[in-house]
């Protein structure tokens, strides 16, 4: 009966964190344009609070060890970014303070969700912690696309003070669920990065492949995904589109992620990374030439491809090249990548955005994207040994199918 309420606990504390985060990353950066801030300036906001947030992940998992306690720091952050956002954020004008605020928030925000995460792996009891993270993680895909249908049906939710009101509530419930939470006595240990293990891994070529591309890959993603918004409005849209925008992309990644991840285990890693790789471009490319805020909604249906195949198939490819013993530090610095990618992009996006316009930003997030492209497609190897080989009796269509089977550098040998 404890571990049923407890899943219950877990899911709404998704849901309602992510009806939070959905307002947040849909709408704030709406709300600083409307202020008078530049993309650029909105992007540093962005990137400061997800270094923050990089940085911060593996010490404070660590604190929560010595501690033997996961929720006390969970709903500390929680309650800190309520109180943000119902009494601070909305008297806030100069860059500077929302600098500082900004990186209470990504503090906050990767402490919670860290800490979240590990807690979900402490309570899971069948061994299938994989599935059982999917199945409390998807209440948060659950709850973001509800938001974002919410406010698209009823756009004066996202005006004035009232979508600091509605965050601030939403964080505020999802601490009393998580509060709510029977602790297990047993832990699962955060581990850290070792040295050793890391000098180790840096002469994997494999890894390191995997984390370059990766990086690039996600620094075009995350850039393109922060100013979808701000795309939507300079395109004449209203804050309804933006929701609708990112309704589509939020409800069409719940069931490709699974999707996705069990097609990996029967083809193979390489293949779907190399589709993600070949979409994305394209994806770039179509933002560009979007002339309509409801082109933006059809781009979007992408995100099944782009996003999907990267929330799940990279954590995959990593455990398949490394030790078990490495698993941990292989994770973290995987984990690391995808911080500072997430710091970088919105910086990088925002400033080139000011200097060449919002549309044109998406040429240079495509050309970022052909890098990325060009390296899993030129030198990355395939990590699963077992799998179903892709192949067909026509030869030309053989060779279609080595461009996902093998490096191009192999073949050409």
């Amino acid at each position: 009966m404890r571990e049923n309420r407890n899943s219950i606990f877990i899911k709404l504390f998704y849901f309602f964190y992510y009806i939070g985060w959905a307002l947040v990353f849909s709408f704030i950066p709406v709300y600083l344009k409307g202020i008078g801030f530049s993309i650029g300036e909105i992007g540093t906001f962005s990137a400061i609070s997800a270094l923050i947030g990089a940085l911060i992940q593996t010490p404070m998992g660590n604190l929560s060890d010595r501690a033997g306690k996961r929720k006390p720091f969970i709903v500390l952050g929680l309650l800190i970014n309520s109180a943000i956002f119902l009494f601070l954020f909305p008297g806030l004008t100069n860059y500077r303070d929302f600098l500082i605020v900004y990186s209470s928030i990504g503090l906050c925000t990767y402490t919670v969700l860290t800490l979240s995460s590990v807690l979900v792996l402490d309570l899971s009891l069948s061994g299938e912690i994989g599935r059982d993270y999917a199945s409390s993680r998807m209440w948060g895909s659950a709850g973001f696309l509800t938001c974002t249908l919410f406010t698209g049906f009823f756009p004066s939710l996202t005006q004035g003070n009232t979508i600091f009101l509605i965050t601030g509530i939403a964080f505020l419930i999802s601490a009393v669920f998580i509060a709510s939470v029977k602790e297990p006595e047993i832990k699962t240990s955060v581990l850290t990065p070792s040295m050793i293990s890391i000098k180790r891994l840096m002469n994997n070529r494999q890894l390191l492949s995997l984390l370059v591309f990766y990086f690039l890959y996600y620094t075009t993603l995350t850039g393109a995904s922060n100013y979808v918004n701000l795309l939507v409005k300079a395109l004449g849209g209203s804050n309804s589109m933006v929701s609708f925008a990112y309704a589509m992309s939020s409800g069409i990644e719940i069931p490709f992620m699974f999707i996705m991840g069990s097609l990996s285990d029967k083809i193979g890693r390489r293949p779907l990374l190399v589709l993600a790789s070949l979409v994305l471009p394209v994806r770039m490319l179509l933002y560009f030439l979007a002339t309509n805020p409801l082109h933006i909604i059809g781009i979007q249906t992408i995100h099944s491809v782009t996003f999907a195949v990267m929330v799940v198939v990279p954590m995959a490819y990593v455990n398949d090249i490394v030790s078990p013993l490495e698993r941990g530090t292989a994770q973290g610095m995987f984990n690391m990548t995808t911080g500072f990618a997430s710091a970088f992009a919105p910086f990088l996006a925002g400033y080139v955005a000011d200097a060449v316009g919002i549309s044109r930003m998406y040429i240079f997030l495509m050309l970022l994207a052909i890098i990325s492209t060009v390296g899993i497609i030129g030198f990355l190897e395939e990590s699963k040994k077992e799998r179903v080989t892709l192949g067909s009796k026509n030869h030309t269509i053989n060779k279609v199918l080595g461009i996902f089977s093998d490096p191009f550098y192999r073949r050409i040998k």
